[in-house]
């Protein structure tokens, strides 16, 4: 089997980069990666998003008669977005694998929480919590504002004592972080079985997996489980979709923690949950991203 691949980029407005990403994914087998054009302010301050430019989504399609499928799958799909800018490139399987590391270093996403690649060695600072991830096919290795903002409310919400349910965990990332900031058992659902497997590898790696407990589908209204904390970090049409089975799970009193929320469609997303006996007790912004907290009655 060939071992040349086709980098393929395309140049995307922010606004745009959750559904283009999700279309991206679905065409390309050798994964894709999220480039946000940031400043680097120092050692101490971290890094700062340019919010005002394109985002670079790449995919790496395999250079054979399926690759070329594969690129006229995704062309014609960009139809519908004539803003978004699409380039290739060759490029050697030995070296993507050593060089797209060059794009990802230590997140420090502000609180207690650090994502640490495995081939960086870093210590943590007092009180902070090291999540040990590679970033790979799923969503979510902290460069992006909604798993930051995720993130920041698990830092306020998570306590000893509670059950919390993860849903879209992608790569497992808050179910990771909720376990070390204290949560004693968290459940979590993708509806992609390889980002469920991708989570499974990380909780293991990160040496919790005894208290994930991760499955493969989406939540109904027949789940079992109730819990003190729900966190979906998904999309708003996804959200929204849940509402009732959001109802379902989330015990009274409880919290519920949306994010994957553009921030003009943070209203609809409230009033969708209304009627399921939640009510808004918070929200959070960065760039165009909304987080929406609400609190069962």
């Amino acid at each position: 089997m060939s071992n040349l691949w086709f980098e393929i980029t395309a140049q995307v407005p922010p606004s745009l980069v959750e559904e283009v990403s999700d279309l991206v994914r679905v065409v390309a087998p050798g994964g894709i990666t999220v480039e946000e054009p940031v400043d680097i302010l120092g050692p101490e301050e971290g890094f700062r998003v340019r919010g005002d430019e394109p985002v670079l989504i790449r995919a790496y399609l395999p250079s054979s008669e399926l690759g070329a499928v594969l690129t006229e799958d995704l062309r014609r799909s960009m139809e519908p977005f004539p803003s978004v800018e699409l380039t290739a490139r060759p490029i050697f399987e030995q070296d993507w694998a050593v060089s797209w590391r060059e794009f990802f270093g230590v997140v420090d996403t502000g609180g207690r929480a650090v994502i640490v690649p495995s081939w960086i060695e870093h210590e943590v600072g007092p009180g902070q919590v090291a999540i040990r991830l590679d970033p790979g096919q799923a969503f979510g290795t902290g460069h992006h504002e909604t798993t930051r903002l995720c993130l920041a409310a698990l830092d306020s919400l998570a306590r000893a004592g509670i059950a919390m349910l993860d849903v879209g965990t992608g790569s497992g990332v808050l179910s990771i972080a909720a376990v070390k900031l204290g949560i004693p058992s968290v459940t979590a659902i993708d509806i992609d079985p390889v980002a469920a497997e991708i989570a499974r590898r990380n909780c293991d790696e990160n040496g919790i997996g005894a208290e994930v407990s991760i499955s493969a589908g989406v939540l109904t209204l027949d789940h079992p489980g109730r819990y003190e904390l729900a966190l979906s970090n998904i999309s708003t049409g996804a959200n929204i979709g849940l509402a009732a089975a959001f109802g379902a799970v989330v015990k009274p009193r409880g919290d519920l923690v949306l994010s994957g929320i553009l921030a003009p469609d943070s209203r609809r997303v409230v009033a969708a949950m209304e009627p399921h006996g939640f009510r808004l007790a918070a929200m959070a912004h960065e760039r165009d991203w909304c987080l929406i907290h609400l609190r069962k009655q």
